[in-house]
Protein backbone atom coordinates (compact mmCIF):
# COMPACT_ATOMS: atom_id res chain seq x y z
CA UNK A 1 0.00 0.00 0.00
CA UNK A 2 2.88 2.35 0.85
CA UNK A 3 4.55 1.65 -2.54
CA UNK A 4 1.29 2.44 -4.32
CA UNK A 5 0.93 5.71 -2.40
CA UNK A 6 4.49 6.76 -3.27
CA UNK A 7 3.91 5.87 -6.92
CA UNK A 8 0.72 7.91 -7.03
CA UNK A 9 2.51 10.82 -5.39
CA UNK A 10 5.28 10.68 -7.97
CA UNK A 11 2.74 10.64 -10.79
CA UNK A 12 0.97 13.66 -9.34
CA UNK A 13 4.24 15.55 -8.87
CA UNK A 14 5.37 14.77 -12.41
CA UNK A 15 2.02 15.91 -13.76
CA UNK A 16 2.20 19.12 -11.77
CA UNK A 17 5.77 19.66 -12.95
CA UNK A 18 4.67 19.18 -16.54
CA UNK A 19 1.88 21.72 -16.14
CA UNK A 20 4.26 24.19 -14.54
CA UNK A 21 6.81 23.66 -17.30
CA UNK A 22 4.19 24.23 -19.97
CA UNK A 23 3.09 27.41 -18.23
CA UNK A 24 6.69 28.63 -18.13
CA UNK A 25 7.03 28.45 -21.93
CA UNK A 26 6.67 31.89 -23.53
CA UNK A 27 4.73 31.76 -26.80
CA UNK A 28 5.64 34.45 -29.32
CA UNK A 29 3.34 35.33 -32.20
CA UNK A 30 5.40 36.15 -35.29
CA UNK A 31 3.62 37.37 -38.45
CA UNK A 32 5.06 37.61 -41.95
CA UNK A 33 4.03 37.44 -45.60
CA UNK A 34 6.47 34.85 -46.95
CA UNK A 35 4.00 32.82 -49.03
CA UNK A 36 6.54 31.63 -51.61
CA UNK A 37 9.44 29.19 -51.20
CA UNK A 38 10.91 31.60 -48.67
CA UNK A 39 8.10 30.77 -46.24
CA UNK A 40 9.39 27.23 -45.80
CA UNK A 41 12.87 28.57 -45.03
CA UNK A 42 11.53 30.95 -42.39
CA UNK A 43 9.55 28.10 -40.81
CA UNK A 44 12.74 26.03 -40.79
CA UNK A 45 14.56 28.81 -38.91
CA UNK A 46 11.69 29.16 -36.45
CA UNK A 47 11.73 25.41 -35.81
CA UNK A 48 15.46 25.53 -35.17
CA UNK A 49 15.07 28.36 -32.68
CA UNK A 50 12.27 26.55 -30.88
CA UNK A 51 14.41 23.41 -30.60
CA UNK A 52 17.37 25.38 -29.22
CA UNK A 53 15.26 27.41 -26.79
CA UNK A 54 12.81 25.13 -24.94
CA UNK A 55 11.56 28.02 -22.80
CA UNK A 56 10.22 29.85 -25.86
CA UNK A 57 7.87 28.77 -28.63
CA UNK A 58 7.68 31.01 -31.70
CA UNK A 59 4.47 30.58 -33.66
CA UNK A 60 4.88 31.73 -37.27
CA UNK A 61 1.73 32.97 -39.04
CA UNK A 62 2.02 33.52 -42.79
CA UNK A 63 -0.37 34.99 -45.36
CA UNK A 64 -0.15 37.43 -48.28
CA UNK A 65 1.23 40.79 -47.22
CA UNK A 66 -1.76 43.06 -47.90
CA UNK A 67 -4.35 40.90 -46.09
CA UNK A 68 -1.79 40.31 -43.34
CA UNK A 69 -1.59 44.05 -42.76
CA UNK A 70 -5.39 44.27 -42.70
CA UNK A 71 -5.41 41.56 -40.02
CA UNK A 72 -2.71 43.41 -38.08
CA UNK A 73 -4.75 46.63 -38.03
CA UNK A 74 -7.90 44.71 -37.02
CA UNK A 75 -6.04 42.99 -34.17
CA UNK A 76 -4.60 46.27 -32.93
CA UNK A 77 -8.06 47.85 -33.00
CA UNK A 78 -9.11 45.11 -30.57
CA UNK A 79 -6.14 45.92 -28.33
CA UNK A 80 -3.95 42.95 -29.28
CA UNK A 81 -1.08 42.43 -31.69
CA UNK A 82 1.52 39.83 -32.61
CA UNK A 83 4.77 40.10 -30.69
CA UNK A 84 6.78 40.57 -33.89
CA UNK A 85 5.52 41.97 -37.18
CA UNK A 86 7.56 41.61 -40.35
CA UNK A 87 7.01 44.16 -43.10
CA UNK A 88 8.81 46.12 -45.80
CA UNK A 89 10.65 49.42 -45.27
CA UNK A 90 8.22 51.33 -47.50
CA UNK A 91 5.25 50.30 -45.34
CA UNK A 92 6.32 51.41 -41.90
CA UNK A 93 4.99 54.98 -42.17
CA UNK A 94 1.36 53.93 -42.31
CA UNK A 95 1.71 51.90 -39.11
CA UNK A 96 3.75 54.59 -37.39
CA UNK A 97 1.05 57.10 -38.30
CA UNK A 98 -1.56 54.79 -36.71
CA UNK A 99 0.55 54.38 -33.58
CA UNK A 100 0.90 50.62 -34.06
CA UNK A 101 4.67 50.04 -33.92
CA UNK A 102 7.29 51.19 -31.41
CA UNK A 103 10.72 52.79 -31.99
CA UNK A 104 13.66 50.41 -31.71
CA UNK A 105 16.48 52.78 -30.79
CA UNK A 106 16.70 51.46 -27.22
CA UNK A 107 16.91 47.92 -28.60
CA UNK A 108 19.73 48.89 -30.96
CA UNK A 109 21.60 50.66 -28.17
CA UNK A 110 21.70 47.40 -26.17
CA UNK A 111 22.22 45.01 -29.09
CA UNK A 112 25.46 43.32 -30.11
CA UNK A 113 23.90 42.15 -33.40
CA UNK A 114 22.09 45.18 -34.80
CA UNK A 115 24.96 47.63 -35.11
CA UNK A 116 25.08 50.22 -37.88
CA UNK A 117 28.61 49.40 -39.08
CA UNK A 118 27.70 45.74 -39.60
CA UNK A 119 25.09 46.53 -42.26
CA UNK A 120 24.90 47.93 -45.76
CA UNK A 121 24.31 51.65 -45.28
CA UNK A 122 21.13 51.78 -47.38
CA UNK A 123 19.55 48.86 -45.52
CA UNK A 124 20.18 50.61 -42.21
CA UNK A 125 18.94 54.01 -43.38
CA UNK A 126 15.65 52.56 -44.64
CA UNK A 127 14.62 51.72 -41.07
CA UNK A 128 14.21 55.40 -40.12
CA UNK A 129 11.14 57.60 -40.42
CA UNK A 130 11.26 61.29 -39.52
CA UNK A 131 14.62 60.72 -37.89
CA UNK A 132 13.53 57.85 -35.63
CA UNK A 133 14.38 54.16 -36.13
CA UNK A 134 11.28 51.96 -36.11
CA UNK A 135 12.49 48.65 -37.55
CA UNK A 136 15.41 46.23 -37.59
CA UNK A 137 16.76 45.28 -41.07
CA UNK A 138 16.85 41.69 -42.28
CA UNK A 139 17.36 41.65 -46.06
CA UNK A 140 16.92 43.51 -49.34
CA UNK A 141 15.63 42.37 -52.70
CA UNK A 142 15.34 43.70 -56.25
CA UNK A 143 13.96 42.56 -59.56
CA UNK A 144 16.43 40.86 -61.85
CA UNK A 145 16.50 38.80 -65.02
CA UNK A 146 16.41 34.99 -64.98
CA UNK A 147 17.16 33.42 -68.35
CA UNK A 148 17.28 29.96 -69.88
CA UNK A 149 20.89 29.38 -70.92
CA UNK A 150 20.06 26.61 -73.41
CA UNK A 151 17.41 28.72 -75.16
CA UNK A 152 19.84 31.63 -75.41
CA UNK A 153 22.48 29.42 -76.97
CA UNK A 154 19.96 27.89 -79.37
CA UNK A 155 18.90 31.38 -80.49
CA UNK A 156 22.51 32.50 -80.90
CA UNK A 157 22.29 35.09 -78.12
CA UNK A 158 25.69 35.40 -76.46
CA UNK A 159 24.77 37.40 -73.38
CA UNK A 160 21.78 38.66 -71.43
CA UNK A 161 20.39 41.95 -72.76
CA UNK A 162 21.46 45.12 -71.00
CA UNK A 163 19.56 47.82 -72.92
CA UNK A 164 16.40 48.36 -74.99
CA UNK A 165 17.93 47.46 -78.36
CA UNK A 166 19.50 44.23 -77.10
CA UNK A 167 16.33 43.33 -75.20
CA UNK A 168 14.01 43.70 -78.19
CA UNK A 169 16.33 41.71 -80.44
CA UNK A 170 16.62 38.92 -77.85
CA UNK A 171 12.84 39.00 -77.40
CA UNK A 172 12.32 38.59 -81.14
CA UNK A 173 14.71 35.64 -81.39
CA UNK A 174 13.32 33.88 -78.32
CA UNK A 175 9.64 34.18 -79.28
CA UNK A 176 8.60 31.28 -81.51
CA UNK A 177 5.28 30.26 -83.10
CA UNK A 178 4.17 26.73 -83.94
CA UNK A 179 5.93 26.94 -87.32
CA UNK A 180 9.25 28.00 -85.81
CA UNK A 181 8.86 31.60 -86.94
CA UNK A 182 9.69 34.75 -84.98
CA UNK A 183 7.88 38.10 -84.77
CA UNK A 184 8.71 40.04 -87.92
CA UNK A 185 9.10 36.89 -90.02
CA UNK A 186 6.70 36.54 -92.93
CA UNK A 187 3.86 34.24 -91.88
CA UNK A 188 4.48 34.58 -88.12
CA UNK A 189 1.28 33.62 -86.30
CA UNK A 190 0.73 35.63 -83.08
CA UNK A 191 -2.31 33.49 -82.28
CA UNK A 192 -0.22 30.32 -82.15
CA UNK A 193 2.90 31.13 -80.12
CA UNK A 194 4.52 28.14 -78.42
CA UNK A 195 7.26 30.03 -76.59
CA UNK A 196 7.36 33.63 -75.40
CA UNK A 197 10.53 35.55 -74.67
CA UNK A 198 9.54 37.03 -71.31
CA UNK A 199 6.84 37.02 -68.66
CA UNK A 200 4.46 39.92 -68.10
CA UNK A 201 3.13 40.53 -64.61
CA UNK A 202 -0.56 41.16 -64.14
CA UNK A 203 -0.37 41.59 -60.35
CA UNK A 204 1.33 44.33 -58.30
CA UNK A 205 4.69 43.47 -59.85
CA UNK A 206 3.43 45.08 -63.06
CA UNK A 207 3.50 48.52 -61.48
CA UNK A 208 6.74 47.61 -59.73
CA UNK A 209 8.27 47.18 -63.18
CA UNK A 210 6.65 50.39 -64.35
CA UNK A 211 8.08 52.19 -61.32
CA UNK A 212 11.58 51.01 -62.24
CA UNK A 213 11.24 52.19 -65.83
CA UNK A 214 9.69 55.48 -64.73
CA UNK A 215 12.69 56.04 -62.46
CA UNK A 216 14.99 55.19 -65.35
CA UNK A 217 13.40 58.21 -67.02
CA UNK A 218 13.98 60.34 -63.91
CA UNK A 219 10.30 60.51 -63.02
CA UNK A 220 8.88 61.78 -59.73
CA UNK A 221 5.73 60.35 -58.15
CA UNK A 222 4.59 62.76 -55.41
CA UNK A 223 4.91 66.48 -54.84
CA UNK A 224 7.52 67.72 -52.38
CA UNK A 225 4.86 68.35 -49.72
CA UNK A 226 3.39 64.88 -50.26
CA UNK A 227 -0.08 66.25 -50.88
CA UNK A 228 -0.53 65.56 -54.61
CA UNK A 229 0.55 63.39 -57.53
CA UNK A 230 3.51 64.85 -59.40
CA UNK A 231 3.87 62.29 -62.17
CA UNK A 232 5.32 63.45 -65.45
CA UNK A 233 2.44 62.08 -67.51
CA UNK A 234 4.48 61.72 -70.70
CA UNK A 235 7.29 59.81 -69.00
CA UNK A 236 4.80 57.69 -67.04
CA UNK A 237 3.00 56.78 -70.27
CA UNK A 238 6.30 56.04 -72.00
CA UNK A 239 7.28 53.56 -69.30
CA UNK A 240 3.90 51.80 -69.42
CA UNK A 241 3.93 51.74 -73.23
CA UNK A 242 7.20 49.83 -73.18
CA UNK A 243 5.66 47.08 -71.05
CA UNK A 244 2.34 47.05 -72.91
CA UNK A 245 4.05 46.78 -76.29
CA UNK A 246 5.92 43.66 -75.21
CA UNK A 247 2.51 41.96 -75.10
CA UNK A 248 0.48 43.58 -77.87
CA UNK A 249 3.05 44.84 -80.41
CA UNK A 250 6.16 42.67 -80.11
CA UNK A 251 4.24 39.52 -79.03
CA UNK A 252 7.14 38.76 -76.71
CA UNK A 253 5.07 38.23 -73.55
CA UNK A 254 1.77 36.41 -72.95
CA UNK A 255 -1.41 38.30 -72.18
CA UNK A 256 -3.14 37.42 -68.90
CA UNK A 257 -0.26 35.42 -67.43
CA UNK A 258 -0.57 34.34 -63.79
CA UNK A 259 2.13 31.81 -62.86
CA UNK A 260 5.34 33.43 -64.03
CA UNK A 261 7.89 31.14 -62.39
CA UNK A 262 6.12 27.97 -63.50
CA UNK A 263 5.99 29.21 -67.10
CA UNK A 264 9.71 29.91 -67.04
CA UNK A 265 10.58 26.57 -65.49
CA UNK A 266 8.36 24.68 -67.96
CA UNK A 267 9.89 26.47 -70.95
CA UNK A 268 6.86 28.51 -71.93
CA UNK A 269 8.98 31.65 -71.46
CA UNK A 270 12.72 32.02 -71.99
CA UNK A 271 13.22 34.89 -69.53
CA UNK A 272 11.68 35.89 -66.23
CA UNK A 273 11.66 39.23 -64.45
CA UNK A 274 11.31 38.52 -60.74
CA UNK A 275 13.13 38.65 -57.44
CA UNK A 276 15.81 36.47 -55.85
CA UNK A 277 13.13 34.68 -53.83
CA UNK A 278 12.57 32.55 -56.97
CA UNK A 279 16.09 31.08 -56.73
CA UNK A 280 15.06 28.05 -54.60
CA UNK A 281 12.51 27.07 -57.26
CA UNK A 282 15.16 27.39 -59.98
CA UNK A 283 17.62 25.25 -58.07
CA UNK A 284 14.95 22.60 -57.51
CA UNK A 285 14.15 22.58 -61.25
CA UNK A 286 17.77 21.84 -62.16
CA UNK A 287 17.03 18.18 -61.42
CA UNK A 288 14.57 18.24 -64.34
CA UNK A 289 17.10 19.81 -66.69
CA UNK A 290 16.61 23.56 -66.24
CA UNK A 291 19.82 25.39 -67.15
CA UNK A 292 19.38 28.91 -65.78
CA UNK A 293 21.37 32.00 -64.96
CA UNK A 294 20.69 35.52 -63.74
CA UNK A 295 21.58 38.99 -65.00
CA UNK A 296 20.91 42.57 -63.87
CA UNK A 297 17.62 44.25 -64.71
CA UNK A 298 18.13 45.96 -68.11
CA UNK A 299 18.54 49.71 -68.38
CA UNK A 300 15.84 50.41 -70.98
CA UNK A 301 15.87 54.20 -70.70
CA UNK A 302 18.23 56.93 -69.48
CA UNK A 303 19.70 55.72 -66.21
CA UNK A 304 19.92 52.47 -64.21
CA UNK A 305 17.02 51.85 -61.81
CA UNK A 306 15.31 48.72 -60.56
CA UNK A 307 12.38 48.22 -58.23
CA UNK A 308 13.32 46.81 -54.88
CA UNK A 309 12.19 46.25 -51.34
CA UNK A 310 13.30 44.30 -48.30
CA UNK A 311 12.16 42.75 -45.06
CA UNK A 312 12.47 44.20 -41.62
CA UNK A 313 11.14 43.46 -38.15
CA UNK A 314 8.95 45.70 -36.03
CA UNK A 315 7.64 45.46 -32.48
CA UNK A 316 3.90 46.22 -32.27
CA UNK A 317 2.72 48.69 -29.65
CA UNK A 318 -0.20 46.50 -28.54
CA UNK A 319 1.84 43.33 -28.07
CA UNK A 320 2.23 41.86 -24.58
CA UNK A 321 5.02 43.91 -22.95
CA UNK A 322 5.91 40.94 -20.73
CA UNK A 323 7.14 39.11 -23.85
CA UNK A 324 9.20 41.93 -25.37
CA UNK A 325 12.56 40.64 -24.09
CA UNK A 326 11.94 37.19 -25.59
CA UNK A 327 10.81 38.76 -28.86
CA UNK A 328 13.99 40.84 -29.06
CA UNK A 329 16.14 37.79 -28.29
CA UNK A 330 14.51 35.85 -31.15
CA UNK A 331 15.02 38.67 -33.67
CA UNK A 332 18.65 39.05 -32.59
CA UNK A 333 19.09 35.31 -33.17
CA UNK A 334 17.61 35.67 -36.67
CA UNK A 335 19.95 38.58 -37.37
CA UNK A 336 22.98 36.65 -36.16
CA UNK A 337 21.96 33.60 -38.22
CA UNK A 338 20.87 35.49 -41.33
CA UNK A 339 23.25 33.54 -43.59
CA UNK A 340 20.85 30.61 -43.23
CA UNK A 341 18.07 32.86 -44.56
CA UNK A 342 19.96 33.12 -47.86
CA UNK A 343 18.67 29.65 -48.68
CA UNK A 344 15.40 31.48 -49.43
CA UNK A 345 17.15 33.41 -52.21
CA UNK A 346 16.92 36.74 -50.40
CA UNK A 347 19.93 39.04 -50.42
CA UNK A 348 22.25 39.65 -47.47
CA UNK A 349 22.72 43.09 -45.94
CA UNK A 350 25.40 42.24 -43.38
CA UNK A 351 28.81 43.23 -44.71
CA UNK A 352 30.55 40.14 -43.34
CA UNK A 353 28.19 37.88 -45.29
CA UNK A 354 28.43 39.83 -48.56
CA UNK A 355 32.22 39.68 -48.39
CA UNK A 356 32.39 35.99 -47.45
CA UNK A 357 33.57 33.15 -49.68
CA UNK A 358 30.46 31.18 -48.71
CA UNK A 359 28.19 33.82 -50.23
CA UNK A 360 30.29 34.03 -53.40
CA UNK A 361 29.64 30.33 -53.98
CA UNK A 362 25.84 30.72 -53.92
CA UNK A 363 24.41 30.54 -57.44
CA UNK A 364 22.50 33.42 -58.98
CA UNK A 365 22.77 35.97 -56.16
CA UNK A 366 25.57 38.23 -57.36
CA UNK A 367 23.57 39.77 -60.22
CA UNK A 368 20.98 40.93 -57.70
CA UNK A 369 23.56 42.25 -55.23
CA UNK A 370 25.19 44.23 -58.06
CA UNK A 371 21.87 46.03 -58.62
CA UNK A 372 21.36 47.16 -55.03
CA UNK A 373 22.91 50.60 -55.65
CA UNK A 374 20.20 51.18 -58.29
CA UNK A 375 17.35 50.01 -56.06
CA UNK A 376 14.28 52.27 -55.90
CA UNK A 377 11.59 51.64 -53.29
CA UNK A 378 8.03 52.85 -53.40
CA UNK A 379 7.59 55.94 -51.19
CA UNK A 380 7.16 55.30 -47.47
CA UNK A 381 4.04 57.37 -46.80
CA UNK A 382 1.18 57.08 -44.29
CA UNK A 383 -1.33 56.43 -47.09
CA UNK A 384 0.76 53.72 -48.71
CA UNK A 385 -1.96 51.08 -48.57
CA UNK A 386 -4.58 53.36 -50.15
CA UNK A 387 -2.40 53.89 -53.21
CA UNK A 388 -0.34 50.70 -53.60
CA UNK A 389 -2.16 47.79 -51.88
CA UNK A 390 -2.47 44.73 -54.12
CA UNK A 391 -5.68 43.32 -52.63
CA UNK A 392 -7.89 46.30 -53.44
CA UNK A 393 -8.75 48.52 -56.45
CA UNK A 394 -6.04 51.04 -55.60
CA UNK A 395 -4.88 53.53 -58.25
CA UNK A 396 -1.73 51.57 -59.05
CA UNK A 397 -3.48 48.21 -59.31
CA UNK A 398 -6.27 49.59 -61.50
CA UNK A 399 -3.82 51.41 -63.76
CA UNK A 400 -1.57 48.37 -64.16
CA UNK A 401 -4.30 45.85 -64.84
CA UNK A 402 -6.16 48.11 -67.28
CA UNK A 403 -2.97 48.70 -69.27
CA UNK A 404 -1.56 45.16 -69.23
CA UNK A 405 -4.71 43.03 -69.20
CA UNK A 406 -7.06 45.19 -71.27
CA UNK A 407 -4.63 47.03 -73.57
CA UNK A 408 -6.13 50.33 -72.41
CA UNK A 409 -4.80 53.70 -73.58
CA UNK A 410 -1.77 54.41 -71.41
CA UNK A 411 -2.09 58.21 -71.42
CA UNK A 412 -5.69 58.01 -70.21
CA UNK A 413 -4.92 55.50 -67.47
CA UNK A 414 -1.91 57.42 -66.21
CA UNK A 415 -3.91 60.65 -65.95
CA UNK A 416 -6.78 58.86 -64.21
CA UNK A 417 -4.41 57.26 -61.70
CA UNK A 418 -2.68 60.57 -61.00
CA UNK A 419 -6.01 62.27 -60.32
CA UNK A 420 -7.02 59.48 -57.93
CA UNK A 421 -3.69 59.69 -56.12
CA UNK A 422 -4.08 63.43 -55.62
CA UNK A 423 -7.62 62.90 -54.29
CA UNK A 424 -6.27 60.39 -51.74
CA UNK A 425 -3.27 62.48 -50.66
CA UNK A 426 -5.21 65.72 -50.33
CA UNK A 427 -7.52 64.34 -47.64
CA UNK A 428 -6.05 65.07 -44.19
Amino acid sequence: MRKLTVSLLLIVLLALFGVASAQDVVTLEFWGGWTGPDGAIMQKLVDQYNAENPGVHVNLTVQQWSPLFDAFIAAASAGTSPDIMAMHPQETAMFINLGLIDPVEDIVAASEVFQKDAYVQKAWDLQFYDGTMYALPFDLGVHGLFYNVDMFEEAGIEAAPTNAEEFLEAARLLTVDANGLHPGDEGFDPANIVRYAINMHTNHHAFYQWYALYNQLGGQLFSEDGMSCAMDLDKAAQAWKWLQDLVYVHYAAPQGQTDYARDFISGRTAMLIDGPWQIPAMIAAEADGLNWATAPYPTIFDQPAVWGSGHDFTFPTYADPEKRDEAIAFIEWLGANSFDWLESGQLPIRNDIIESEEFAELKGRQSFVDMLPNQVLLPNIPKFSEIFASNAPTPMMVMGQRIILENADVATEVENACNLITAILSVP
